[in-house]
């Protein structure tokens, strides 16, 4: 707007107009939000967009939507994922390989496999480091011997994900590379989670080797104590149990919830003693672990404190560990807690509900496959029946 404009009135007709027309534009997307088919329809065209920018929103907003269960937004980028593999945009490409980890059936990820090889060799960092994870979820020799290839690459940042990778799908290849890594402080806590996730019990001498070492502070050698005991050497929990004594120190909440993970059954007292504590800063975090810990009483006590609303912060603590738990008595609790007035508890125990039924579906399985596979073998156990009919009778030893 001019100067003569602003003193005289002359664009009064003009900003009416301008009001008008955002409006308006508020209203469509206060509309296309009520309309999730119209939203989702408009972010797929924004897939196709010249502006970069806008697809990269675009395609995080469905990606999103994918993972919070919608199938349609699944369908959208399912149909465009050839498209978004060769985009010019890296954080496209990027969502592309987020989706191929989306995928579960075996078919799906082999449709997709040489594009997300291939995205291995994109001259982009970001993306390189995205396809070494999207590669570790495809089947197949080929997939696995393209990943272990990684660990002779040039980049240490490229090595060091093939090896965390490889530690999930329990493959020693990675023992080498992570070992190394834990020297390193900025890849310390994330190679001793990839050696707990790997389980091998050999990389323990190079973990009490950096446990050992003057250097280190109090985080990483709490980091150090815990994978030793995951990793079956007893030396590494005497200092865990030390670290829940102690009353200071950074690394004292993780101590507490390592205790309870690796299953360190001595550390129930002390942690006994953090959760009656109310002005113990852990203790929510130690009611969750003597809950893993299935500690004596400690169901009673989480159904206790879960309905007190005298307890609210520990009664979010509480609501997870009777997710810990599981028992019917839990799942019944943590159904009420779900419609509580209290939205953040609420939410806490509808994702700790979702997260059993999770784990029942992969019990559920699990125990399929096997049982499908007990079948299998027993079948094949068998006489066939067809050729004893028209064998006739054995030979008589007379």
């Amino acid at each position: 707007m001019g100067l003569f404009s602003k003193l005289f009135g002359g664009g009064k007709a003009q900003q009416n107009d301008e009001a008008k027309d955002e409006a308006k534009a508020a209203a469509e997307a206060e509309e296309a939000k009520a309309d999730p088919a119209a939203e989702r329809a408009e972010l797929a065209a924004d897939l196709d967009s010249s502006n970069g920018a806008a697809r990269v929103d675009a395609g995080r907003a469905l990606l999103d939507r994918w993972r919070a269960g919608d199938n349609d937004a699944a369908e959208v980028m399912v149909a465009r994922l050839p498209a978004l593999f060769e985009d010019s945009e890296p954080q496209v490409r990027m969502i592309a390989l987020a989706c191929v980890r989306q995928f579960r059936k075996r078919e799906n990820l082999e449709k997709h496999t040489s594009a997300t090889l291939a995205l291995l060799a994109d001259p982009v960092s970001q993306v390189r480091t995205s396809a070494v994870w999207a590669v570790a979820r495809l089947p197949g020799d080929v997939a696995r011997a393209q990943l272990r290839a990684v660990l002779g690459h040039q980049e240490e940042a490229m090595r060091f994900a093939a090896a965390v990778a490889l530690a999930d799908l329990k493959d020693p290849s990675c023992l080498k590379e992570l070992t190394t890594a834990i020297g390193e402080q900025h890849r310390r806590h994330e190679a001793l989670s990839a050696l707990m996730a790997l389980g091998d019990a050999s990389a323990a001498p190079a973990v009490k080797e950096q446990f050992d070492d003057e250097r280190i502070g109090d985080l990483d050698r709490t980091a150090c104590a815990a994978a030793l005991v995951r990793l079956g050497d007893a030396s590494g929990k005497p200092y865990l149990l030390e670290r829940l004594a102690s009353a200071y120190g950074d690394d004292r909440p993780n101590a507490v919830e390592w205790a309870g993970l690796l299953g360190v059954t001595e550390a129930i007292d002390a942690l006994t003693q953090i959760s009656d504590d109310p002005d113990d800063l852990c203790n929510g975090a130690a009611l969750k672990a003597l809950a893993r810990l299935k500690a004596p009483g400690i169901e009673a006590r989480l159904l206790a404190i879960a309905q007190d609303p005298k307890q609210p912060d520990l009664r979010l603590d509480a609501a997870e560990g009777l997710a810990e738990l599981g028992t019917p008595e839990c799942r019944a609790a943590l159904e009420t807690l779900a419609k509580s007035d209290d939205e953040e508890l609420a939410e806490t125990a509808r994702e700790s509900l979702h997260e059993l039924a999770v784990a029942d579906a992969i019990k559920k399985a699990e125990a399929d496959a096997l049982a499908a596979a007990d079948s299998a073998r027993a079948d094949a156990a068998k006489p066939d029946a067809a050729s004893s009919a028209t064998a006739g009778p054995p030979p008589s030893s007379t």
